[in-house]
């Protein structure tokens, strides 16, 4: 294309880059003003760019209204995909992980509950409704999802482990003893739950 100015050939990706005359400094194009001829291509390519700015200033505008009303588009994003489909249970689990990094434990146990209702042998909703209740120092109800764990899994680990503490912080020595063991019979090596081991076991004598 040629500036129209000092009439110099100018490349069309410089134009789709700077927009101005690397020669006399004119503006070459800015959108609706044709100071250049150009082929329908780089018309399109402008176009394609202004409607890209235009989007990222809409898409800043919103998150600093969302950010004045307190409310974060991450949530917002969850709660849509749930009005859609509220059997949504991957956009659920994430509005759970959501919740558990606020302290929102409240909101998060309903999540949870209802990814259950949903997918009753989910081991990742037993797990983090185990990791609250351990949070709120409910270790009977801890101790009890492990169970649910358990009951589908029967090698898991960190179930057993968790089931150990909850029984060691509840006083029951002798049944977070012999979850331990079970541990130990699946990792041999496991240095924490031998020294938990050699410490309850000292308790205990």
């Amino acid at each position: 294309m040629y500036c129209s100015y000092c009439s110099k050939l100018v490349s069309e990706k410089l134009a789709i880059r700077r927009n101005f005359c690397p020669y006399c400094g004119r503006r070459l194009h800015w959108f609706g003003i044709p100071e250049v001829v150009l082929s329908k291509p780089i018309l399109q390519a402008i176009l394609k760019r202004k409607n890209f700015l235009v989007k990222q200033k809409l898409q800043h505008i919103e998150e600093f209204y969302y950010k004045e009303q307190g409310v974060e588009l991450p949530l917002l994003g969850m709660q849509d995909a749930l009005a859609i489909n509220p059997n949504n249970i991957k956009a659920r689990f994430q509005l759970a992980l959501y919740y558990i990094e606020r302290k929102r434990t409240d909101k998060a146990r309903i999540e949870l509950k209802e990814i259950l209702r949903l997918e009753p042998k989910d081991l990742d909703a037993f797990f983090y409704l185990a990791n609250i209740a351990v949070e709120e120092e409910d270790y009977n109800q801890a101790i009890k999802m492990c169970d649910e764990i358990l009951a589908i899994d029967h090698d898991n680990v960190n179930a057993l482990y968790n089931k150990a503490v909850g029984y060691y912080y509840l006083g029951d020595f002798e049944n977070a003893l012999s979850s331990f063991r079970k541990i130990i019979v699946k990792e041999p090596e496991n240095q924490d739950v031998l020294n938990a081991i050699k410490e309850i076991t000292a308790i205990m004598n």
